[in-house]
């Protein structure tokens, strides 16, 4: 009897001590260990703000999870091209990715759909804020992701898109003759009258700028700074912030999720949210003072252009997101809606946009 009565006695002691220190009961965290992999497409930590975006969320969630999940990252499209990311994720050979969702636009059309609109917000916490709002309207945005078994994590904005050039950019007429570097599908659409674009991936336009090829380039800032186009450009035109957008979402394996228990899941996404108001209050503002900085003893020379050249230049674009709101509407997908959302969204968020998108005709 005294035997049994001190086994009783250790067990309960054990479980006093249990929930004190290393195995707690109630509120307990009881995740067993994964190493999951990280396929990202842009740069590392320290090289690109999104790398450091990458690695931020990683540490909290190893942080919080006590050590049980850490990762194994492969950074620069190390483990394929850009557009293969969503199948490394979807087939389960990475559980987690930070990727473009326009580099396979027919399988995520509504993905980084902010593209589109030119002269559209450029401040980080609205465009997350905005972000968060519209996505949890519209279903569709979670239904292409669950079709390439995925799903969001963090979407963290990126580097404003801004001009670098060799010669001053002060009006619309000082644009006239120019050949701009750039990329992307709508980009070169968006140059003012007599400009032309030359369409180009980041890393060549280090050398069209040199060589005269072209006198100008539009890019994320980040970008820019990291190609060093600083060297072969003289201003920086600080207040033309052509869009900010959300292009690097953290993307993880649908089944990988759903394997873990509600507490993790609950951390895995409450991580996302704050990485996200990170990104845009701490990351990205500290990038671009040091790439300011670095400009500006370097010689660059910074230019304000004038907010009435900036409404004539929107007021002779083309209306592009009608026409990707056209095309949405011929694949079923509520195009005009998410058009007409995002300008009433940002605009009660307190952002004013300097002419009507998307009108429907």
């Amino acid at each position: 009897m005294k035997r049994q009565m001190g086994w009783i006695l250790l067990v309960v002691i054990v479980g006093i001590l249990g929930g004190i220190g290393g195995y707690p009961q109630e509120g307990a965290f009881a995740q067993a260990p994964v190493k999951l992999k990280w396929a990202a497409v842009m740069a590392p930590p320290g090289l690109s703000p999104s790398g450091d975006i990458g690695l931020a969320y990683q540490q909290e969630v190893t942080k919080r999870t006590k050590g049980a999940i850490t990762f194994e990252s492969y950074w620069g499209a190390s483990l394929g091209a850009p557009a293969e990311h969503i199948d490394l994720l979807k087939n389960g050979v990475v559980q987690v990715i930070q990727t473009h969702q326009w580099y396979t636009p027919t399988r995520m059309p509504f993905g980084d759909f902010e593209y589109v609109f030119p002269f559209g917000p450029t401040d980080y916490e609205l465009v997350v804020k905005a972000m968060r709002q519209i996505r949890s309207e519209f279903p569709q945005f979670d239904a292409e992701l669950a079709q390439n078994n995925a799903i969001l994590l963090a979407d963290s904005p990126q580097g404003s898109y801004n001009f670098l050039s060799k010669v001053p950019l002060r009006s619309l007429e000082d644009f006239k003759g120019k050949k701009v570097g750039l990329i992307g599908r709508y980009f070169g659409r968006w140059l003012p009258p007599g400009a032309v674009a030359v369409v180009r991936p980041a890393h060549e336009r280090y050398d069209l700028l040199k060589t005269g090829v072209t006198q100008a380039d539009l890019n994320p800032f980040d970008n820019q700074y990291a190609f060093k186009l600083n060297e072969v450009t003289r201003y920086f035109v600080r207040n033309l912030s052509i869009i900010t957008c959300l292009p690097m979402p953290i993307l993880m394996n649908r089944e990988t999720f759903n394997k873990f228990p509600p507490e993790t899941q609950k951390i895995l996404l409450e991580v996302g949210k704050e990485i996200e108001m990170k990104a845009a209050k701490e990351i990205l503002p500290k990038w671009w003072d040091k790439a300011m900085t670095e400009w500006k003893a370097s010689g660059t020379e910074f230019i304000d252009f004038p907010e009435a050249e900036k409404t004539k230049w929107a007021a002779s674009l083309e209306d592009i997101p009608a026409e990707w709101a056209s095309d949405m509407e011929k694949i079923g997908l509520p195009g005009f809606k998410v058009v007409q959302r995002w300008q009433e969204i940002t605009s009660e968020l307190g952002f004013k946009w300097n002419r009507k998108w998307g009108v429907k005709k």
